[in-house]
């Protein structure tokens, strides 16, 4: 007993230094092939590992600027589509004056470090000089030639665009909720999705990450055959996406602090059922909130540009080029397609069994039941 007891003590001993290393040099594990991103998450680590959260600390969020727009939607639910959509409002259709080059360099995804060990502040002085030059995917120079600060914070932009996938209690106060929100004046645009169709999106889209991204992160995502919707993959994610699961902050959670902030003056509040079943509204919507006004020709335009049609003939601007990794040149998170798959509505209901949407529908009622407004509202869209 008394050698079996010493054995554990050493295990334990070894376990807390190894996670201890780990704290110290997260970016290191990443190196580690198929299982770096596990040391990570059990050293508390984020998760996803590329995600981060401090440039919306009070003391570092003075990059936003009044008027600017943070799309905040829940993972797999139209994320690309509405930062997509609101480009082309902002821009009034106009390719010629405001091409869509890439999604990281028009609607750029702050929050997100683009490489093991780089730093909110590493990212930001990259984006922000005057002089960084990337390569324009719309054309074939090899050659940097396009100014990355024009992309994003062109001067001639009525607002600017960020992503995001964080709910309100991230961005703090005197962003949202607070007395101060109002003097800031940013904006927020979440959306939501019915949670079966969520993690049928979800289940196929670790597959779509380009195998470079996935080692540069020690094997995050991993690959785990969930295109085809057979085997572990699409169970893994259900079961990850409930109540208690890796990413259940991807549908629960996100409802749950969302739906407290709708009435706030900065927020929209969508869903995704809404948007897919009146798209010209949506745009009006959106237009709206973003204080932009459209001829009738203009709306004609831009309900074109922001259809599903219209971002599958572009889906090749939709990849997530790295500029701060590559300066764009051809390092992209995803493949060709992965952000354009179906978008369809119920979907969840024709590839989950009878057991499976038993047991969703019950984690709704008990997570979303206090309010039967929210409830019918997460699972269907509509008015609340």
């Amino acid at each position: 007993m008394a050698i079996g007891s010493t054995i554990v003590k050493v295990l334990v001993a070894v376990i807390a230094v190894v996670v201890g290393a780990i704290h110290l040099n997260h970016d290191l594990v990443f190196k580690i092939p198929h299982v770096g991103f596990i040391l990570h998450a059990i050293s508390g680590g984020t998760m996803p590992p590329y995600f981060e959260y401090d440039m919306y600390e009070d003391d570092k969020n003075d990059w936003l600027k009044p008027n600017d727009v943070v799309i905040s939607v829940a993972i797999k639910s139209g994320t690309t589509w509405m930062l997509y959509c609101s480009h082309q409002i902002r821009s009034k259709g106009d390719d010629k004056k405001f091409p869509f080059r890439d999604i990281m360099y028009n609607t750029p995804w702050m929050e997100m470090a683009q490489q093991p060990g780089e730093s909110w502040e590493e990212r930001r002085i990259f984006y922000e000089d005057e002089t960084t030059l990337v390569w324009d995917p719309l054309t074939d120079d090899e050659t940097p030639s396009i100014n990355l600060k024009n992309e994003w914070d062109n001067p001639k932009y009525p607002f600017r665009i960020f992503k995001s996938h964080y709910g309100p209690k991230t961005f703090g106060k005197d962003l949202i909720g607070g007395p101060e929100a109002k003097n800031r004046g940013v904006k927020f645009l979440a959306m939501a999705r019915n949670g079966l169709d969520q993690v049928a999106s979800a289940a196929p889209f670790f597959d779509r990450h380009k195998q470079a991204f996935r080692n540069m992160w020690g094997g995050f995502p991993p690959a785990d055959g969930g295109g085809s919707f057979k085997g572990a993959a699409l169970k893994e994610r259900f079961k990850q996406m409930m109540p208690g699961g890796m990413f259940d902050t991807w549908h629960f959670g996100y409802i749950n602090e969302w739906w407290g902030y709708k009435d706030e003056p900065n927020v929209l509040l969508l869903h995704y059922a809404d948007a897919k079943k009146d798209l010209p509204g949506t745009v009006s919507k959106l237009a709206n909130f973003y204080g932009v006004t459209l001829t009738k020709e203009e709306k004609d335009r831009v309900v074109k540009k922001c259809s599903f049609d219209s971002m599958k003939a572009n889906t090749h601007l939709l990849n997530y080029r790295l500029p701060t990794f590559d300066n764009g040149k051809e390092f992209e998170v995803v493949e060709s397609g992965a952000m354009t798959r179906r978008g369809v509505l119920g979907e969840g209901k024709t590839i989950f069994s009878e057991e499976d949407k038993a047991i969703w529908s019950a984690a709704e009622e008990k997570e979303f039941g206090d309010d039967p407004s929210k409830l019918n509202w997460a699972r269907n869209g509509g008015r609340w």
